[in-house]
């Protein structure tokens, strides 16, 4: 019983130090809110469908048919469709404002297609552009496809046509039957796509999937602080002298755990309910999963911050390669990015950092809208993990500055 009230003691004397340290409080709590809206109110409007694709145009076609794939693309919700010349398509440029894709319309496209042979469409791409090129691309194949499919469509109504009536002219059948079939292209399509949502948040907001990557991420920095606030204890002599009172390692380091540990919720929590007072973020269907997971998480992180202050020997040291180690399990474990992007062999690696089976389970809840038993596997991964770094720190702290 006197271990666990020095463990006690020990806690609350760190819980006070933090409490009157307003920097610490900034990369606690001020850092990561400032990221986290920073990057949801950036991303928001391309992950809800509200930013717009510019596509520019070259018609060259005096036909109906290229008229209509034009006009066709102009109705398409997210992209917006403007003119251009040859030489503007070709350099992705009008009045000195660049663009990503442009799609070119040949002179004799409608005739070809009237005619019974094949076609094509010039698309000019800027190489460097990821992010709107495939879309881009992607709505000029699709609406190529689907004229492929009417044009097939126009050739087999005159191939029976000219079964019953070998003398009628080809050409006036397939000029005839190509604008009903183009408009029933262009109008209500007869097989439609139902999207619906797999988990409790029908409309998952960027706060759902930015704050539970970055809220870790800056756990971890957190706890940083504290393995350097550990170190520079001992190098001023406090963890010494406390070894000469009758205080067990196990006590001390159990107590500056509890007090990190207690910081770490607190910042998750208060972020967590920023998160969804203010803007609306989920929380899931499941509470008492989301406090298992918060909990885990900052219990293996606060003993990851043990684990590096044994690793180091000076708290430059400590900054140094903790940076570092915690700036590469946030991009290998899906802080910045989802790990479902990442290359296999990549998400493998991932999961051998704390954020990737925190994200597992935080995402699994809030997105996913899985239940309590759903996360148990990811919140026991973490609690082995956070038991593991915490012996093997307390194995190899060394309590005096060498």
């Amino acid at each position: 019983m006197k271990q666990l009230r020095r463990l006690r003691d020990i806690c609350l004397k760190d819980l006070l130090i933090v409490a009157k340290d307003r920097g610490s409080w900034i990369v606690l709590l001020l850092t990561p809110l400032a990221v986290i809206m920073v990057a949801s109110f950036a991303l928001g409007p391309a992950f809800e469908g509200q930013l717009k694709a510019t596509l520019l145009v070259v018609n060259l076609d005096q036909g109906a048919i290229g008229r209509q794939l034009t006009d066709s693309l102009g109705q398409t919700e997210g992209l917006e469709v403007r003119e251009a010349t040859e030489a503007q398509c070709e350099a992705l440029e009008i009045d000195g404002k660049t663009y990503k894709t442009c799609m070119m319309v040949p002179d004799d496209f409608s005739s070809s297609i009237l005619t019974g042979s094949n076609t094509y469409l010039t698309v000019y791409v800027d190489p460097s552009d990821n992010a709107s090129r495939p879309f881009l691309v992607g709505m000029i194949q699709g609406a190529a496809s689907r004229l492929s499919g009417t044009v097939a469509a126009v050739r087999v109504s005159v191939a029976e046509v000219l079964k019953f009536a070998p003398e009628t002219d080809p050409v006036m059948v397939a000029t005839d039957a190509a604008p009903v079939a183009f408009q029933q292209m262009s109008g209500e399509q007869p097989v439609s796509v139902d999207v619906s949502s797999s988990g409790s948040a029908k409309d998952v907001n960027m706060f759902d999937t930015q704050a539970p990557g970055y809220s870790v991420m800056f756990l971890l920095f957190g706890v940083m602080l504290g393995a350097e606030g550990l170190l520079e204890e001992r190098d001023k002599g406090t963890l010494g002298r406390l070894l000469v009172a009758p205080v067990a390692r196990p006590a001390i380091l159990g107590g500056k755990l509890m007090a990190q540990f207690v910081i770490a919720i607190l910042q998750m929590t208060i972020l967590f309910g920023i998160g969804h007072f203010v803007f609306g973020m989920h929380l899931g269907r499941s509470i008492p999963g989301l406090v298992l997971m918060v909990g885990m998480t900052a219990f293996t992180a606060t003993a990851f911050g043990i684990l590096l202050a044994s690793a180091v020997r000076t708290r430059r040291q400590a900054t140094s390669i903790g940076t570092l180690v915690i700036i590469l399990m946030s991009a290998l474990g899906g802080s910045w990015w989802p790990l479902s992007i990442e290359p296999q062999f990549m998400q493998t690696i991932g999961h051998l950092t704390i954020n990737a089976w925190a994200l597992d389970g935080m995402n699994a809840l809030i997105i996913n809208g899985k239940g309590f038993m759903d996360i148990l596997p990811q919140a026991a991964v973490l609690f082995v993990m956070g038991c593991g770094a915490y012996l093997i720190g307390l194995r190899l702290f060394n309590f005096r500055s060498s």
